[in-house]
Order: structure tokens, then C-alpha cells, then sequence
């Protein structure tokens, strides 16, 4: 056995001390491919990375702002899984878990999604199903049966959840008989006929132009085998039209009792921006600093100081015709006043005291190098190129994204606080315990 000496002792890092900190520079937006399939069906493109892998996405406008009542659109989505007039479900599903692929289908508020990962080499073999779900499914009355079934069953354990019926809630009451503020109940869901189901499926899945997104490590090869599947279908429906944005509602306060509950779940909100807004760059550096990550004042104040709470965040949530502002967190039913309180203090101070330059720059740093650390994966890209296309903004957004991340000021900050965080326009929602 030998030994190595070594004349000069190791320096050992200093835990004590915390890593330097250096400011993120502004990096380019990465641009997707466009490819005009021969039905008029744009593909972007991101091809990225070395693994030979895809994420295929296809959006469609049948998300439930285009559906006649809560909860269609998303039973439509499900029941697509069940068959076409070409194969079975079982076929279907064990082509996939053949070629080793992950899909699904789902429907949001704004829109519907066919999403598929897998290997390149598979994307042939699975595109034709694709293409034939799109417009070839049928809705068998004992399939729509299960799969109303289990909507229900799913439906009613959530609405079990106090964090879910708050959500839920609190979208109900700032938006009311706006499509955004309808909330599918077990009551609603069994009401649902089969005809609407088919209904709405053809009137959106089968005959709407969708929108296709395919990253990872792709080529014009993918076009091609896209062009002889997806580009064979023909799409009859003109472009549907979105309902007037919703109106302006007052602020309420719920409180639903459950007795069982040993905490209560408490969500404010309020009417706000989305994406197309002129102040949604600067509103998110606002947003950050107040709940978006785990250094913001909501997190020290209610979770560090106080020990109310695990976890407080606020969002922005931006849809397609508008927006909302929210605060969500669970707490012991004995600190509820209080925790709301300590909220209302929190935008308080946003609008009458300036945010120090210190402060400001970490939440900067904080929200570019969450926005870099996106761009490293192909998939990520595209969610992006996703929200470009989609909501019909600028090419050069995320561009714009960093320059008014990089010039937001204290003043600016306040400014937005003054507009968009007002305490006596919240709408209160707490369901739990007495």
C-alpha cells in the first residue's frame, strides 16, 4: 500500500459564506420552424437535442370556452380515447405501448390538446392514429356510460378537496356566467348527453384547423409523414369566434363550512391581465416578489414568520380573453383572519413604500434564471413558441420579456401595485373548517 503526501493542506470551501451572485444577460429567443401543411395546418418546429426523441402537440379550439355547458369539452377529450371507426380502443392503446409512446388528450378553459412523446423512429407508425382520432372517433352509448362514470366519481372526490372547491369557487365568483367562471359538478356531468359529446366533437376536433408543435430531435422527414397523415384530413369549419370579454364583477366573500376539516383553504382574487397586456411583463416581476417563489414577501411573512402555513403563493393566470390575479394557501382554521389579514398588509405595502433596488434585483435574477434555464430543452421551447402562436402575440416576446424584466424600477413596481393590487377590490373565498 502507498501513500500520497501532500505539502500544502486543501483549501476547504467555507459553508458559511454563500456562493457569489452574478446578474443573468439577456439571451435570444430561440425562433421554431413554420411548415404550411397542404389543409392549411401550421407545424413549428423545434429541432433540439441529441436523443432521438419528439413531443408532438396538436391544439384544437374545443376547450370549454367553446362548449355549450362545464365539463363537455373535457369528456369529449376523454372519450376520443375510446375508438375510431377504424380500430378499437384497445388497438389504439396497445399500438402505442407497442412503440414505446406516451399520449393523451386533454381539454383546458381555452383549448384542447393531442400530445404524444416518443421515439423518432416510431413517428410514422403513430401519426396515422393521430389522424384518425381527430376526425374518425365514435362515441359507443356503453363507452360514454364508463367514461361519464368515472367523470363523475373523479368530480366528486375533488370537489372533496377544500383546495379544489376553493379554486374552483373563487373562478365562479370572479367571473360568474362567463364560460370561464363554470365549474362542472357531479350533478352538471350527469346531465350530459352523448349527442352533445358528438356534437361538439365535430364542430371543433373534426372540422376546426388545428395547430401543430413538434420538437425534440426532428427533421423534414417528420414533416413529410405529417404532410401524408394529418395533412390528408380536411377541416370545413371557418374560425370560431370567442364570446366578448367578461364583464367586470364586484367583490364578494364565500366561506363554505366543512366540518370535518381540520384546515381551511383560503384563495383571493381579482380580475386582471393576460399576455397581450402592456403591463403583464412588469405585473409578473410584481407578482414574484410578492408570492411567485420561495424568497417572496407572502412566503416570509406567512410561512418563515408567522408558521401558519407550509406553502403561500399568488399567480397570474392568464387565458385567452382575459386574466385573474390570485392568492392561495391552507392554513389551520384558527389563523384564517389573521393569514388574510397579513395578505391585504403585504399589497398594502407594494403601494406605498418602494421596493429596494436590492430586492428588486433578486427577484429579476430570479425570474431570468428561471426563463434561461427553460431554453436548454427543445420541449420547453416549444411550450413557449405554444403560447406565441396561440395567443396571437408578438415573435420577438420573450425578447421584450427580458428587456422589461431588465428596466423594471421601485417606482414602476408601486406603480402597478397602485393599479392591480388593491385589497378592497379581492374576492375572498375560504372553504374548511369552523
Amino acid at each position: 500500500m502507498s501513500f500520497v503526501f501532500y505539502k500544502h493542506p486543501i483549501e476547504m470551501l467555507d459553508r458559511s459564506k454563500a456562493p457569489g451572485a452574478f446578474p443573468i444577460e439577456k439571451i435570444k429567443f430561440p425562433s421554431a420552424l413554420k411548415h404550411h401543411l397542404k389543409n392549411g395546418i401550421v407545424v413549428n418546429s423545434v429541432n433540439l437535442g441529441d436523443q432521438p426523441v419528439f413531443k408532438f402537440e396538436l391544439s384544437t379550439k374545443a376547450g370549454g370556452i367553446h362548449s355549450e355547458a362545464a365539463g363537455l369539452a373535457s369528456l369529449t377529450a376523454q372519450l376520443m380515447k375510446r375508438g375510431t371507426s377504424k380500430h378499437d380502443a384497445l388497438h389504439i392503446h396497445q399500438s402505442f405501448d407497442f412503440h414505446g409512446a406516451f399520449w393523451d388528450i386533454q381539454a383546458t378553459l381555452d383549448q384542447a390538446t393531442f400530445t404524444v412523446y416518443g421515439l423518432v423512429k416510431h413517428f410514422g407508425a403513430l401519426m396515422p392514429y393521430v389522424a384518425e382520432m381527430i376526425q374518425m372517433c365514435i362515441f359507443p352509448e356503453d363507452e360514454f356510460q364508463k367514461e361519464l362514470e368515472i367523470e363523475i366519481q373523479k368530480n366528486k372526490l375533488n370537489w372533496e378537496k377544500t383546495a379544489y372547491s376553493a379554486s374552483q369557487i373563487l373562478r365562479n365568483k370572479l367571473f360568474e356566467i362567463d364560460p370561464y367562471g363554470r365549474a362542472a359538478t357531479p350533478e352538471s356531468l350527469a346531465l350530459l348527453e352523448l349527442s352533445e359529446l358528438t356534437t361538439f366533437y365535430q364542430r371543433t376536433w373534426a372540422n376546426q384547423v388545428p395547430s401543430i408543435f413538434l420538437s425534440g430531435k426532428v427533421s423534414n422527414e417528420e414533416i413529410k409523414i405529417l404532410e401524408s397523415t394529418l395533412g390528408e384530413l380536411v377541416f370545413h369549419s371557418k374560425e370560431q369566434l370567442l364570446a366578448q370579454n367578461p364583464t367586470s364583477i364586484a367583490p364578494s366573500s364565500t366561506k363554505e363550512i366543512r366540518a370535518d376539516a381540520l384546515q381551511s383553504s383560503i384563495r383571493l382574487g381579482v380580475q386582471s391581465i393576460n399576455r397581450k397586456s402592456e403591463d403583464y411583463f412588469k405585473f409578473s416581476v410584481l407578482n414574484t416578489l410578492i408570492g411567485g417563489f420561495f424568497g417572496s414577501r407572502l412566503q416570509k411573512n406567512i410561512r418563515e414568520e408567522k408558521g401558519f402555513t407550509y406553502g403561500i403563493s399568488s399567480s397570474i393566470i392568464p387565458m385567452y380573453r382575459t386574466g385573474y390575479w390570485a392568492v392561495g394557501t391552507d392554513v389551520k382554521n384558527e389563523n384564517v383572519t389573521e393569514t388574510i389579514s397579513e395578505i391585504k398588509k403585504e399589497m398594502t405595502i407594494l403601494r406605498e413604500e418602494l421596493v429596494s433596488e436590492e430586492e428588486l434585483s433578486l427577484v429579476k435574477n430570479y425570474l431570468m434564471g428561471s426563463f434561461t434555464g427553460e431554453l436548454t430543452q427543445a420541449f420547453d421551447i416549444a411550450e413557449k413558441v405554444k403560447i406565441i402562436e396561440l395567443e396571437g402575440l408578438d415573435a420577438d416576446y420573450y425578447d421584450q420579456f427580458q428587456d422589461q424584466i431588465f428596466s423594471c424600477t421601485p417606482k414602476e413596481i408601486r406603480d402597478l401595485a397602485n393599479k392591480y393590487l388593491d385589497p378592497s377590490k379581492l374576492t375572498q373565498v375560504v372553504v374548511g373548517g369552523n
